[in-house]
């Protein structure tokens, strides 16, 4: 009873010490990324890397994959075993007979380090690959936050137009009403209020649509608008110079992976080719059946037979494959890129310059334009489909304005997803262990 109690008592002490088992991480919370005046971009961004589970799942395969190295390159646990003759216990004619025997398993030849080593190299490449993908949903928050962007500057136009178009049709109706202009001046005027009215409607329901992939980034289920940028966003320098193709080469992680993957194959071809190589078993056995106290304690050793070669061969072929094909998934990467700076680049040369002339010539030219048609009709020397005109000019110079902005921010994000860099300030996500 003794005994037991002692027992009893020592695996309550285990049970204290021991730690359960782990609870996943609660993310950070979003309220002041809700409550916030406007949408930062940086904010997003970090909270988005925090909160996203996609990108949380790639970073637990990659530590997975890590841990299982330590496993895949150790030797096997020895094996111990033991039999015993359950009637010679309390037989007054022979002693107890059992024996017992412990073996272990040492591969003399590398096998399981080149294994280990080669799936250390895959976790290396599924590294990379988890960077790739904060890369790729940073991309896509960029991409959804200059949407949002938009349609609250394109909400805006509208409704600024809504105004204009509002003041067109009362000058319409005195118009009407002193007799100087027909009644479809009036009519025109509350048929493009009706158009901007369904165009509000569209902008919302885009908006709505943009307010829910955000959330699906964020992990977040309160459904809840988050709010939206501010109407300037700031200027953003594009020194291109070391945007080239020879600097992506040095930072995108999708290429050291495909590195890493390379090494891994040219591990496991080494391995396979290994695996037709004899693998030593040591032993030691006590065995109380013997008569002879001088026969009891056995050594011994044995090694494998790898005599089936068509299993080595295939695995060999296999792992010969497995390298043809990381060493091309290798060159289509790198062409990848290449092609992925080059349009980048291309594409925020051209965005930059369409923003230039719209701010600098298309739209002072319709709000001048708009004026001036607004005085004709008003002074009798101009149509009311002229004003119209003018004024849906004005609404598409001053909504393309807005369109240029977010792609030239666009166009930059682009080129440093293409060359591989990450905004400054993000960090990592901290683990728990």
């Amino acid at each position: 009873m003794l005994r037991l109690g002692l027992l009893l008592l020592l695996l309550g002490l285990v049970s204290l010490v021991t730690p359960g088992p782990s609870r996943a991480e609660e993310p950070p919370g979003l309220d002041s990324l809700f409550a916030a005046p406007a949408l930062g971009l940086p904010a997003l961004e970090g909270a988005v890397l925090q909160r996203n589970p996609s990108l949380a799942a790639m970073r637990a395969a990659w530590r997975a994959t890590e841990s299982r190295a330590d496993r895949v390159g150790a030797w096997e646990d020895p094996r111990v075993e033991g039999t015993i003759a359950p009637r010679s216990f309390g037989s007054s004619t022979v002693d107890p007979g059992f024996s017992v025997q412990i073996s272990q398993a040492i591969p003399l030849f590398g096998q399981r380090s080149l294994m280990g080593k080669a799936t250390r190299a895959m976790a290396r490449s599924m590294g990379d690959d988890y960077r790739g993908m904060r890369l790729e949903i940073l991309r896509t928050a960029r991409e959804l936050y200059f949407q949002l962007y938009l349609t609250a500057r394109s909400a805006e136009v509208n409704r600024e137009l809504a105004g204009l178009v509002e003041q067109f049709r009362r000058v319409a109706l005195q118009k009407y009403a002193a007799g100087t202009a027909g009644q479809q001046d009036a009519l025109q005027a509350e048929l493009e209020a009706a158009m901007l009215d369904h165009q509000i409607v569209a902008v919302g329901r885009t908006r709505r649509e943009i307010q829910a992939r955000l959330r699906a980034l964020l992990h977040d289920d309160s459904m809840r608008d988050l709010p939206d940028p501010p109407r300037d966003l700031p200027h953003m320098e594009h020194d291109l110079a070391d945007t080239t193709f020879d600097s992506a080469l040095g930072n995108r992680p999708e290429l050291r992976a495909r590195r890493a993957a390379i090494e891994a194959r040219r591990m496991e071809i080494a391995a396979a080719g290994r695996t037709r190589l004899p693998e030593l078993t040591v032993m030691a056995r006590y065995d109380r059946f013997m008569e002879e106290p001088e026969w009891r304690t056995v050594v011994g050793a044995g090694i494998t037979l790898p005599i089936w070669f068509g299993k080595t061969g295939a695995g060999l072929r296999e792992a010969r494959w497995e390298l043809r094909r990381a060493e091309q998934e290798e060159l289509a990467v790198h062409d990848s890129i290449r092609a992925e700076v080059e349009v980048a680049r291309s594409r925020v040369h051209e965005t930059s310059h369409e923003l230039s002339i719209i701010e600098s010539r298309v739209v002072p030219a319709s709000e001048r334009a708009l004026a001036s048609v607004r005085a004709g009709y008003e002074a009798n020397r101009s149509d009311f489909l002229a004003l119209l005109t003018a004024e849906r000019d004005l609404a598409r110079a001053r909504l393309d304005r807005f369109q240029s902005i977010a792609e030239v921010h666009m166009a930059l994000a682009d080129l440093e997803r293409a060359v591989g860099l990450e905004p400054e300030g993000v960090k990592e996500p901290e683990e728990s262990r």
